[in-house]
């Protein structure tokens, strides 16, 4: 998967399951943490759908949380 590829993944799931703005830009630079944009419950929901959408497992046990608080991590 690209990164255009995850910031689109990551865009449909806040169309999907947030009250955002419609002028929301996600971009690689996108602070997802920090900024509010997504809370400890958003997070977790994130974290099932990426792996629902890749097919792939995230192994939040070894990851670094300092990873997820851009979309580029």
């Amino acid at each position: 998967m690209t990164q255009d590829q995850f910031v689109e993944l990551l865009a449909e799931w806040f169309r999907a399951n947030k009250q955002t703005s419609t002028d929301l830009k996600i971009t690689a630079d996108t602070e997802l943490l920090g900024s509010g944009l997504l809370d400890s419950f958003d997070f977790l929901d994130v974290i099932v759908y990426i792996e629902n959408k890749t097919g792939k497992k995230i192994d939040l046990s070894v990851a670094d949380p300092n990873q997820f608080s851009l979309v580029s991590g």
